[in-house]
């Protein structure tokens, strides 16, 4: 129901703003006090006409989309909320007008007391209300484009491509499949291949969410824009251009944003019903009184058939949904939930399924040091301040984990005398005067150090998701360090508040499948996918809702922003990725999934207020009907009073406001 980009929404919404505040306040009379009333500046015969003034460009020229959008929908029969809209300000506009130009034409009943009616405002201030809605949704469409430019930024713009045993620098754009590239450590590597030679830690959480490094050596695949952390290697490009794994991302998340969404407006669900029947209304009446109404009879039904239009047009309506999503967008604001818009809010409220990205999600998206595990004859503390001293010069994340660990007990982790690290098995460092060794199983077979006697404890530990990594002293085995990615606090009361609001709970991940369900295990989730990659999670969600699910995705990473995009309700934790933020209609301030459940009562609430306001947006208007038509002429004399309409439009307006306002100041 958009209005296209040329229309320059932004620069005539600027336009209507004062004009609309300048006619409201001409419009309200003696509703002001004495020293605040329009008549002490301006003439009560003017009055009408500077309403006509400032009112005709915010209607014609502000409004013209709108009146465009109108006309089409006229034509092709499918109304919808420009219908409703410009009928109801077209009849305000056009019978203010032939009130102000015909007064004499007007029946006394219309005119009571010298006050002609006019509705000026109506049509000034439902014209800028839509106006600003078309806006935000223009630069909901903008932010969601957003999401492909930070994902192609992920990009390096240059490589480093091996020639007959000389290096070159040469744009990405021009490297070809076959060609051998270099990457040193800390660069990206431009696009995907094939290790050849050389090995070292790669950061794929770009692509998989993962937090833990992959080990590569020759023969080990390797893709664009993932992070090399330690050692230098080369490697054959294979997938080049719009071959490589980030422009297959970038499609899928380009291909899921253009989903339609699953939920109709609801001012144009009310328009469908709402429209035809004010106009078929207002059609019987004009017959009614032209066949019946004697020698005034088409006067009388020309004017009241107006009426009808006018006092069925709510004016409330154009602030029933705009003033109930302000509201509960400022309510979940003040929770640390950021919503892109009013069609999030109400997608959320009808989730029946949330599925949960692991790392970063339901766990904190980095390794920390868990498990300690000594031999009787060392320390604990002792075994860490040397390991920590060995990992000192390693750039490997779970060296990371573990300095940082000493840090954190306070111990003093002295500079290694000598360091060398063995590729994908681990490395020998000399601290303080002692050979240290850590390291895989693999490693200390190679180094005959024998780990039989922490084995059991060190498969323990792999079943509960951690990685394991031996320690030896001087040629003797120490004891063992679990490194993890630790399960968020507040993870497990996420998912029971999620499962008391009637939702499935799914975990989506691209760790091996024994990680995962140790993770899903500790915060009670039933069911795993795990070892999924970006394509794939897209696929499950797509899944999900093929089973009738409607779906809402929680993540942080580039891996996750097709599925984010792909829900009917992306949730995008702050502290993860530009892109997965842009691709998200909810961003969690706190990175706390406890926020989803929040998030999730919110929307409830703001549909409810919704429903309610859309009630009250109609309620006095269409109980106006029977008095605008004249039905009760006949026996009472009774026709539409200005007074009547204006307390009317009045009272369906602060009815709405006032409902709305009751959200905002909602506290749980």
């Amino acid at each position: 129901m958009g209005i296209r980009r040329s229309d320059r929404l932004p620069l005539r919404l600027k336009v209507a703003i004062l004009p609309t505040l300048a006619v409201a306040y001409l419009s309200m009379g003696g509703l002001l006090p004495a020293a605040l009333q329009p008549t002490r500046w301006l003439a009560h015969a003017a009055l009408g006409w500077a309403q006509l003034v400032l009112t005709a460009p915010v209607f014609l020229w502000c409004g013209w989309p709108f009146i465009k959008r109108w006309a089409r929908s006229i034509r092709t029969q499918d109304t919808n909320m420009f219908t409703l809209t410009v009928t109801g300000t077209g009849a305000a506009f056009g019978f203010s007008v032939f009130a102000l130009l015909f007064p004499e034409s007007l029946p006394p009943a219309m005119s009571a007391g010298g006050h002609l009616p006019l509705y000026f405002e109506a049509a000034a201030i439902i014209t800028t209300i839509v106006l600003a809605g078309q806006v935000i949704e223009r630069n909901t469409y903008d932010r969601a484009g957003a999401a492909i430019r930070a994902l192609l930024d992920l990009t390096p713009q240059m490589a480093r491509r091996v020639r007959d045993g000389r290096e070159e620098d040469v744009p990405v754009a021009e490297v070809q499949a076959g060609d051998i590239l270099l990457v040193r450590p800390g660069e990206k590597v431009p696009v995907d291949g094939t290790v050849t030679e050389g090995a070292s830690a790669v950061d794929e959480s770009m692509l998989t969410g993962e937090s833990l490094p992959v080990e590569k050596q020759p023969g080990d695949t390797v893709i664009g824009a993932t992070l090399n952390r330690s050692g230098a290697f080369h490697f054959r490009a294979e997938r080049v251009g719009e071959a490589t794994v980030l422009q297959q991302i970038v499609r899928l998340v380009e291909a899921a944003q253009e989903q339609d969404a699953p939920i109709a407006r609801l001012a144009d669900r009310v328009s469908a019903w709402f429209v035809p029947t004010v106009l078929g209304a207002a059609a019987l009446t004009f017959a009614a009184w032209w066949i019946f109404g004697g020698a005034n009879g088409f006067t009388f039904g020309l004017l009241n058939a107006v009426a009808v239009l006018i006092i069925a047009c709510p004016c409330a309506l154009g602030l029933a949904t705009p003033t109930a999503i302000m509201a509960g967008t400022g309510l979940a604001a003040r929770r640390g939930i950021l919503v892109k818009g009013g069609e999030a809010m109400e997608r959320a409220q009808a989730l029946d399924a949330i599925v949960l990205d692991k790392t970063g999600t339901l766990t904190e998206g980095r390794p920390e040091l868990t498990d300690i595990v000594t031999e009787t004859w060392l320390a604990e503390a002792e075994l860490l301040r040397l390991a920590a001293g060995a990992e000192r010069n390693s750039e490997h994340p779970l060296a990371h984990a573990v300095v940082q660990a000493a840090k954190a007990r306070g111990l003093d982790a002295p500079k290694p005398e000598t360091f060398a690290t063995v590729a994908g098995k681990g490395l020998r460092a000399t601290v303080g005067g002692r050979a240290v060794l850590i390291g895989t199983a693999v490693f200390f077979a190679d180094e005959r150090v024998h780990t039989e006697t922490l084995d059991a404890r060190a498969t323990a530990l792999a079943g509960e998701g951690r990685t394991v990594v031996f320690v030896a002293v001087d040629g003797r085995l120490a004891g063992l360090l679990g490194i993890a990615d630790p399960v968020r606090p507040g993870a497990a009361e996420a998912v029971a508040a999620l499962r008391a609001l009637g939702t499935e709970v799914v975990m989506l991940t691209g760790d091996q499948e024994r990680t995962a369900q140790a993770v899903a295990k500790r915060v009670g989730i039933t069911r795993v996918f795990a070892g999924v990659l970006p394509g794939q999670k897209v696929d499950k969600v797509a899944e999900l809702q093929r089973e009738g699910r409607t779906v809402g995705m929680v993540g942080d990473g580039v891996n996750d922003a097709p599925a984010l995009a792909r829900a009917d309700v992306g949730f995008a934790m702050r502290s993860g990725t530009d892109v997965a933020i842009e691709a998200a209609d909810v961003t969690l301030m706190r990175s706390d999934p406890r926020s989803v459940a929040e998030a999730i009562l919110i929307s409830r609430r703001t549909l409810r207020v919704i429903r309610q306001n859309l009630f009250w947006a109609f309620a006095y208007n269409v109980a106006g009907i029977p008095l605008a038509a004249g039905v009760f002429y006949p026996a009472f004399g009774w026709l539409l009073n200005p007074v009547f309409a204006g307390v009317a439009m009045s009272l369906s307006s602060i009815c709405v406001v006032g409902n709305s306002l009751r959200l905002a100041r909602a506290r749980s």
